[in-house]
């Protein structure tokens, strides 16, 4: 069927061209902040005795309203070993975040299978953040109020409990976890940098503003201090604490936006920023509760999950209280590219504890990742040849998408909305 639309898309595309291509021009003075943060490093070895794990998701409406999710993981390696596949297909409400956190298990269960199974590993390479999956999770359990997000808390334990798992038996086997983000959305240094410059503002409102807004992962999830920094950009109209704050809220100005600019302007090919230390901070009153109170509060949000969906997961309170704080850096392998995020898990307060972005002390770790993943970097589509394949498998093509459906509709005689019927033809 012919595209009767691509000549007016193209039209629009021009149109926008120059917002998008100005959002990295307005850094108000930020530049030397954000160039100051690249440390050179060359690429050193490669990774060898290594598993890489990737998942994919396939979510589709039903008939009747539920999201039928299909959620799958892979653990391929460099060893000549057979690759371990891991399946769940459940139902959920429209809207919930059942689906990811499923996905998100399966690629950890994966993780650990090959921990158990593989003799001599010595690296777990994941895809995706550890932050964004703890985060994501702990919101579920703690904070979450809609009828998908109470219906999804035991999928969120599950989650934070293989997770635990996990990190034990690979600090047990002195396996390396190592996360890597290739696109990611982050903000956390871009906020930081803009936070710190307008804690120092002579005018009192914006700097007691900024430093409360330090005590919070990302100030835009706070409808609260969304809102207060917005009015006060108002008031402040024409300042330069007014175009701060305006990139501070401009979401589609990420870490990669900044950092990438960063490269080219100072001409670094091979370098990743300075590594920091990340935790929760989903909320000040949050880390500031005993550890009775949040017990009290985890038992109460498992309760909710019984009243509605009939089922109460078990979460020991250590799981919680023993997550890791999140170590944390940007690597740049071609200033044509742009910089892969990389994590690792460190033991230290724990994740729910304040303060949520601090310096690293050791960063011995995070640059002997860096330059492994320098090592084994091919180009931009191939970051990694083990992450790449794993993608690869993991990911839901069109193509299976259609013959999924169809075995459904054939074996379990599920009615799909007629949207996805015609999608999919």
């Amino acid at each position: 069927m012919p595209d009767l639309f691509m000549d007016l898309l193209i039209r629009e595309l021009n149109s926008i061209s120059s917002e998008v291509k100005s959002a990295e021009g307005r850094l108000n003075g930020l530049e030397g902040v954000i160039d100051g943060l690249w440390i050179n490093i060359n690429p050193s070895g490669s990774f060898r005795n290594a598993v890489a794990v990737d998942g994919g998701l396939q979510e589709v409406k039903l008939a009747n309203g539920h999201l039928l999710s299909m959620a799958r993981a892979i653990a391929v390696n460099n060893m000549g070993m057979e690759p371990i596949r891991v399946v769940k297909v459940a139902l959920f409400p429209e809207s919930s975040p059942g689906g990811i956190l499923t996905m998100s298990t399966l690629e950890v269960k994966a993780a650990l299978e090959a921990i158990n199974r593989y003799g001599g590993l010595r690296y777990v390479l994941m895809d995706g953040s550890l932050f964004v999956k703890l985060l994501e999770a702990l919101r579920v359990l703690l904070l979450g109020r809609s009828i998908g997000e109470v219906y999804a808390i035991p999928e969120a334990v599950e989650f934070l409990n293989i997770t635990s798992s996990l990190l034990t038996e690979a600090s047990r086997r002195g396996v390396r976890l190592i996360f890597v983000s290739k696109d990611t959305n982050l903000r956390v240094y871009k906020e930081y940098a803009i936070l710190r410059e307008l804690a120092k503002s002579s005018v009192s409102q914006v700097s007691e503003l900024a430093s409360e807004g330090l005590n919070y992962y990302s100030v835009t999830w706070s409808r609260r201090l969304r809102l207060r920094f917005f009015n006060l950009m108002r008031r402040l109209s024409g300042t330069r604490e007014a175009s701060l704050m305006g990139l501070l809220l401009n979401q589609s100005v990420s870490d990669i936006t900044l950092l990438a600019s960063s490269t080219r302007r100072v001409g670094i090919s091979h370098g990743m920023v300075k590594p920091m230390v990340l935790s929760g901070g989903l909320s000040p009153w949050l880390s500031e509760l005993s550890d009775d109170e949040l017990v009290r509060m985890v038992k109460r949000k498992l309760n909710d999950s019984l009243t509605l969906r009939g089922v109460e997961p078990s979460l020991d309170p250590s799981v919680l209280f023993n997550l890791p704080q999140v170590a944390l850096t940007y690597v740049s392998a071609s200033m044509d590219d742009s910089p892969m995020l990389i994590e690792v898990p460190i033991r230290g307060e724990g994740f729910l504890k304040r303060p949520r972005f601090r310096e690293l002390n050791d960063t011995s770790v995070l640059t002997e990742v860096a330059g492994l993943m320098l090592g084994d970097y091919v180009d931009p589509v191939r970051y990694n040849g083990l992450l790449t394949l794993a993608h690869v498998y993991a990911n839901f093509t069109v193509g299976q998408l259609g013959e999924y459906i169809a075995m459904l509709q054939d074996r379990l005689g599920l009615r799909f909305s007629r949207r996805l019927g015609l999608a999919v033809l």
